[in-house]
């Protein structure tokens, strides 16, 4: 797997941990809020190419610990 396709995994892991936050939340508020901690990530997967190199490095270095910080529950950006 080349590092493109790992960060665009990382991605995926990541909307899918808020996505799973999303079904869970208990109220619409807290639903909105998700969302919109989400949109950006599904933005930047959208337009992500080969030739971010700078951006796809950065997806590599954060996004392990982003995932596992919005899967604890916080979203420290």
């Amino acid at each position: 797997m080349d590092d493109y396709e790992a960060a665009h995994d990382l991605l995926n892991a990541l909307i899918a941990v808020y996505s799973g936050r999303i079904h869970a939340a208990p109220g619409e508020e807290a639903v909105s809020l998700l969302r919109q901690e989400r949109a950006p990530f599904l933005a930047e997967r959208d337009s992500l190419t080969p030739n971010s190199r700078e951006r796809i490095t950065e997806i590599l270095d954060l996004l392990p610990e982003r995932i596992r910080s919005v899967r604890a529950g916080g979203a420290d950006e």
